[in-house]
């Protein structure tokens, strides 16, 4: 657990999110619509996870598919930079197989089958992070805390252990009181694993 290099400063305002639920919601009403894009913890860059994102970047659709899958980061440091390189690779070889074929439309197909996600990967790998939560979850008061997970692997833990263990240490069912809140979902994974504390 001492691994993990963490630069999130928890503050009232985070508890006090989750807890009453985002902001936006409790400004313009119930029917308000998320933010696509927000900067979160320690800098990276949240975006929800519309049906235009997933059009644009399929394997984040494929990802996406598990009910329980309600965020999503790719990899950072020399393993985003392997995978970067290997969906570039990917790209140019996808890029010649169809261009006999298809000609010039093989370049926006090769692009947008796995070109986009290659970009978002290196952007990734060059910038604080980017880390995507599902349109379902974008409105829950549980929102920072799914922000707060995704930084957490952004910051180079790949295991699913150590972050949960430390989500556990920070906070608690019965202390964000998901028993009796009627909003959160029967398969969020995060009541899930709080409960088992």
């Amino acid at each position: 657990m001492s691994s993990i290099n963490i630069r999130l400063v928890e503050s009232s305002k985070t508890r006090a999110e989750l807890q009453r639920g985002p902001r936006y919601q409790r400004s313009f009403g119930r029917w308000a619509l998320p933010p696509l894009v927000r900067p979160s913890f320690a800098g990276i860059t949240v975006v929800t996870l519309s049906t235009l994102v997933k059009i644009a970047l399929p394997p984040l659709f494929i990802a996406s598919l598990p009910k329980r899958a309600i965020g999503f980061s790719y990899p950072r440091g020399r393993e985003g930079q392997a995978l970067a390189i290997s969906l570039l690779v990917l790209t140019v070889t996808l890029l010649l197989a169809l261009s006999r074929s298809l000609g010039l439309l093989a370049i926006p197909l090769a692009f947008w089958v796995v070109g986009g996600t290659a970009l978002v990967v290196m952007y990734n790998c060059a910038t604080p992070g980017m880390a995507f939560v599902k349109e379902l979850c974008s409105t829950c008061r549980l929102r920072p805390l799914i922000e707060e997970h995704e930084a957490m692997h952004l910051e180079g833990e790949s295991c699913e252990g150590p972050v949960w263990s430390v989500t556990k240490q920070r906070y608690s069912y019965d202390g964000l009181g998901l028993g009796n809140d009627p909003r959160i979902c029967s398969f969020c994974p995060i009541a899930k694993h709080l409960k088992e504390n």
